[in-house]
């Protein structure tokens, strides 16, 4: 038994199965079937049992204490606050070593995000002013960067590896627009005592970082008691983990070149206690080089990386589907969806969508290179860019989630406001199929016989 040696694993070696999980179009590929399960059931004679799920209450106690929300708020206020703290740590990684972290390479995917927001954002407010409905301005100001990236990574190695990177910063100053947004505009009434208890604990958390503080589990206590008194304060909770990613290590306990020096000693001790008594186990010397090994592997990390690893298999593949899953749900009468597209909320946020982030993302780099703000980066060409304006136009997670910020709070008509979230539902979810596949489509086109090295998968 001993004499047969299996061959080792190879370095860096990648399951095939774990190697499919990390693709975009898998992740982008569950969010689009999330989405068509919940608008099947919600329009099947399951209707009434999806309704009703999501109205199932879940409440903890501890004494006195009691939270008690719906499962539909659980998702919305806390799933989504994981998502939005993994989305936090991914604008901050990108200011500090990214596509954002000088002006000149941020400027021009800024700029095409700034007009990819402002254009939809008047054209919705165009087609409802004077309205209730006017409130949902910011419903197609987002780029869903899953689904966008996702088309992106069906065309493979078609496309600049420029063009994903430009695609993948002009998403994250969406996020950045998204997440002020939220805060200072769909935030309906404040309460300053949790408030400013929040504020004090994401203080904490930045305290901890600036004295060193490298472990993961007081970031994740301090993040769960900031979570709940954003959410008593009446600012979305969401806010509380994009704060919370910002304060989170961004530095390792020490540079990569002392890490292979420290490595190398390690693995010279290591040999040397060898044995040979039992080449299957290793020995108690050995045991305890192996968790010294570990530990300088997690030292050589930063918290910011090391979480956001994490955190993306969690986001991607769970809370993003049950997120679209609840939320997607919306009862069409098939017999008025002609009636039911024409609606003011539906077109703002189809056109906005469609025609406003092609205009506002073409416009604005147009004129960050015509005024000499920016240049075109190696490899991408105008219909290049143009693609990506129509993969730009895939709003979904994000619309939805502000969708739902829009018209379902505020003292007005509860039936009205019911209304103009379906409508814009369906506005949503035709603007980013035509976006995706126009997108897909234009870039397939642009790209045809080419072979430039994928821009399509992100790395995380």
């Amino acid at each position: 038994m001993l004499e047969k040696q299996d061959q080792p694993p190879e370095l860096e070696q990648v399951s095939p199965l774990v190697h499919f999980f990390k693709q975009d179009a898998v992740a982008a590929g569950l969010l689009l079937l999330s989405a068509l399960a919940a608008l099947i059931i919600a329009n099947s004679p399951a209707a009434e049992w999806y309704t009703h799920l999501w109205h199932t209450h879940l409440a903890f106690s501890v004494g006195d204490w009691r939270l008690d929300q719906s499962l539909h708020h659980w998702i919305n206020d806390g799933l989504m606050a994981i998502f939005f703290f993994m989305v936090g740590l991914e604008i901050k990684r990108e200011l500090l070593v990214g596509e954002l972290a000088s002006v000149r390479k941020a400027l021009l995917p800024a700029m095409a995000a700034v007009g990819g927001m402002l254009v939809p954002a008047l054209i919705f407010y165009a087609f409802n002013a004077g309205t209730p409905a006017a409130k949902g301005w910011g419903i197609p100001m987002a780029t869903d960067i899953a689904f966008a990236t996702g088309c992106l990574a069906l065309l493979g190695g078609r496309v600049p590896a420029s063009i994903g990177v430009f695609l993948v910063a002009l998403a994250i100053v969406d996020d950045i627009g998204s997440v002020l947004v939220i805060a200072l505009f769909y935030t309906d009434q404040l309460a300053l005592r949790p408030l400013l208890v929040g504020a004090i604990l994401v203080l904490l958390s930045y305290g901890l970082s600036r004295i060193g503080v490298r472990h993961t589990y007081p970031y994740a206590i301090i993040g769960i008691l900031v979570w709940f008194e954003f959410l008593l304060s009446g600012v979305h909770a969401t806010i509380a983990g994009v704060l919370l990613a910002f304060t989170i290590p961004a530095d390792a306990r020490y540079e990569t070149p002392l890490f292979s020096g420290r490595m190398s000693t390690l693995l010279q001790r290591f040999a040397g206690a060898e044995d040979y008594v039992n080449p299957l186990l290793v020995n108690a010397r050995q045991q305890s080089l192996i968790r010294s090994i570990l530990k300088e592997c997690h030292h050589v990390e930063a918290p910011l990386q090391r979480i956001e690893h994490a955190l993306h298999p969690l986001c991607v593949f769970f809370i993003m589907p049950v997120f679209a899953f609840a939320n997607s749900g919306v009862s069409i009468e098939f017999s008025s969806f002609g009636s039911m597209l024409l609606e003011p909320v539906a077109l703002g946020a189809l056109f906005g969508l469609m025609a406003g982030k092609q205009i506002g993302v073409m416009l604005f780099s147009f004129l960050a290179v015509k005024l000499r703000w920016a240049e075109l980066p190696k490899g991408i060409t105008w219909p290049h860019v143009y693609g990506v304006s129509w993969l730009a136009g895939i709003g979904f997670t994000m619309a939805l989630f502000i969708d739902e910020l829009a018209f379902t709070s505020g003292g007005v008509d509860a039936a009205e406001m019911a209304r103009h979230l379906a409508e814009a539902k369906v506005g949503i979810f035709l603007a980013s199929f035509f976006s995706g596949v126009g997108g897909y489509l234009l870039l397939r086109a642009v790209c045809r016989g080419g072979s430039h090295g994928t821009g399509a998968t992100v790395s995380h």
